[in-house]
């Protein structure tokens, strides 16, 4: 009979230590009853007042709203869509006004075939092979021709230097550097000369 009376004393205390246990907590998870805490459930240490949500992603950013047009947007492209500020075409219109009366005076019946233009220079191929290179302002400062090189491309006095010192030759190349013409034979020497005709050089290129 001891023996069984120990026995329910020891549940006993059990029992009361647990329910004790069990209050504090219960307790600790009942202690902020306020909006969007139950009376005695769990309260989301997270959770938005009033309930309006869980967990709230510290690192989340708001949402962008996507562009209903879909439409991209060219960086190159001019304003109003009227052709590409640098890109590619055939369109002579597209480079600048000197650029295009020095192609329409030196190659009058020679069709343009392509045009690049990129923020450095502008570059147009003819459809004889012809490349002329120019500055975004529309200068010219190279021109490479396989077939005629026009004459008149060069100061009478320049082309008097030519033609004096390599008589038979052809020009194939010719870079303007401020006053002075760097110009390329078809016999694959190069000569320097400025703007009042005179030879400063000249060397073999292979």
């Amino acid at each position: 009979m001891t023996t069984i009376k120990k026995a329910l004393s020891i549940i006993f205390v059990s029992a009361m230590l647990t329910g004790s246990l069990f209050a504090q907590y219960n307790g600790y998870y009942d202690n902020n009853q306020g909006q969007g805490g139950g009376q005695g459930g769990y309260q989301d240490p997270y959770g938005q007042q009033g309930g309006q949500g869980g967990y709230q992603d510290p690192y989340g950013q708001p949402q962008v709203q996507p562009n209903p047009q879909n439409n991209y947007q060219d960086p190159y492209a001019q304003q109003g869509g009227q052709g590409a500020q640098y890109g590619y075409g055939v369109q002579l219109s597209s480079i600048p006004q000197n650029a295009q009366n020095f192609i329409k005076q030196h190659f009058a019946n020679v069709k343009v075939t392509f045009i690049e233009r990129d923020w450095d220079d502008i570059e147009v191929y003819l459809e004889n092979g012809t490349q002329i290179d120019f500055f975004p302002n529309g200068d010219w400062k190279e021109v490479k021709c396989y077939g005629n090189m026009p004459s008149t491309i060069l100061p009478a006095n320049v082309m008097n230097t030519i033609k004096r010192t390599y008589p038979n030759a052809q020009i194939i190349k010719i870079e303007k550097q401020f006053t002075i013409f760097e110009i390329k034979l078809n016999n694959m020497m190069e000569l320097y000369i400025d703007n009042n005709g005179q030879l400063l050089g000249q060397k073999w290129d292979d």
